[in-house]
């Protein structure tokens, strides 16, 4: 927690004609010198310089998740944990009507998109994110529909026939970001305790997680969600919000695919490497809809275990990113040498799978002179590793 002092410190910059004044000019200079911090540090106290620096730099980045960042009230861990806008609101499409509790709510992700169309109480430990979380609902103008509650998850009684959301602490003070359910504040019997407490609900999880060991029993439905190409969050739905047991979601394109929508879901043999290669969106592949999803649409992996898939025939769906293939070569550091010289590639594109080689270490050994576009594949898996010549089907 953010010593209540800063909080004040941050409240004074954003309420007050000097503060907000202050603020307005340190977030016109990108990269502050010690000029800059002479000049603000004269016209007001040390604390609330450093306060302004904060909530200019967390707006700034804010903006990659919110589309009103430039006037929320924002901190760095907060923000960090926040759920990006374009989630939230697909998440909360399922909650709509009725009362709900966002747990741990933080600054207010997941409970400001959840106020559009539910009553919210907004439960957080910390005090600070209480008084963010209302603020940021006055500037989404959802404020009337949200309650900032200052309390444990763990202790707060929750209403009878009230719907759950909670995002619990993946950090809970260590550095690094938690990668198992286990390291979760609130923990994990809690987390699986709430289908016994509420009418419905989800549970916030991290998309590199070991969700599948905790949650993949029937009273839940694991929904893996990506945005722009990057998987964003494992959200396991529970009680009347569930509709499937696993499902994978697109972002932007709100498109979905659930073990509902296809075959059993088992890996068919591979096929040679085809007219087509596809990279799966990363929701696709995490949820374990992969080798269904392929079945249905006629394509199949180039190898086992390896999440490139192949087909003769072009297939247009937001769930794959289409590449011609131009040419197959061994993965031979000496043979794509002379191939990335001899084609003048640049800037070149490599996506490994089923290999532990690091597209950038690559990049510097082939040294792509350029100026013409392309993509390598470097597949792994059994047998040999094959490095594909690809063009993107689409820009």
């Amino acid at each position: 927690m953010r010593p209540p002092r800063d909080v004040d410190t941050e409240a004074w910059v954003l309420t007050t004609e000097e503060g907000r004044g202050l603020l307005a000019e340190v977030a016109q200079v990108a990269a502050p010198g010690p000029a800059d911090l002479a000049r603000w540090r004269r016209r007001a106290p040390a604390e609330a310089v450093a306060a302004a620096l904060r909530l200019a730099s967390c707006r700034a980045r804010g903006s990659a998740k919110f589309s009103r960042a430039d006037r929320m009230w924002l901190e760095p861990v907060g923000l960090e944990q926040a759920t990006a806008e374009p989630v939230a609101r697909h998440k909360a499409r399922r909650f709509a009507g009725g009362l709900v509790v966002d747990l741990c709510a933080g600054i207010g992700g997941d409970s400001l998109a959840l106020a559009v169309s539910s009553r919210v109480l907004a439960v957080d430990a910390d005090q600070g994110m209480a008084r963010r979380v209302l603020w940021n609902a006055e500037v989404y103008e959802v404020a009337g529909q949200l309650a900032p509650i200052r309390a444990r998850a763990e202790s707060f009684p929750l209403p009878a026939g009230t719907r759950v959301h909670i995002d619990p602490d993946r950090r809970a003070g260590a550095a690094r970001r938690a990668r198992r359910v286990i390291d979760y504040v609130p923990g994990l019997d809690f987390l699986r305790s709430l289908p016994l407490r509420a009418r419905g609900g989800a549970i916030k999880l991290g998309p590199a997680s070991d969700f599948a060991t905790h949650f993949g029993s029937p009273a839940f439905e694991v929904e893996l969600i990506s945005l722009g190409g990057e998987c964003k969050e494992a959200t396991a739905w529970f009680g009347d919000l569930t509709s499937c047991r696993r499902r994978a979601t697109r972002l932007p394109e709100d498109v979905t695919w659930t073990d509902r929508d296809g075959p059993p879901d088992e890996q068919a043999p591979p096929m040679p490497i085809s007219t087509w290669m596809y990279d799966p969106d990363p929701a696709l592949s995490r949820s374990g809809l992969l080798d269904a999803f392929a079945t249905a649409h006629g394509l199949r992996r180039c190898a086992a275990g390896v999440d490139f898939l192949t087909s003769p025939d072009l297939l247009d769906s937001p769930f794959l990113t289409a590449l011609e293939v131009v040419e197959v070569f061994p993965l031979d550091l000496k043979v794509l040498k002379r191939m990335v010289a001899e084609r003048r590639l640049g800037p070149l594109e490599i996506k490994p799978k089923g290999l532990d080689i690091l597209p950038e270490t690559l990049r510097n050994q082939l040294r792509p002179p350029g100026p013409n576009p392309g993509t390598l594949l470097l597949v792994g898996g059994r047998g040999s590793a094959r490095a594909i010549l690809a063009r993107r089907e689409k820009p």
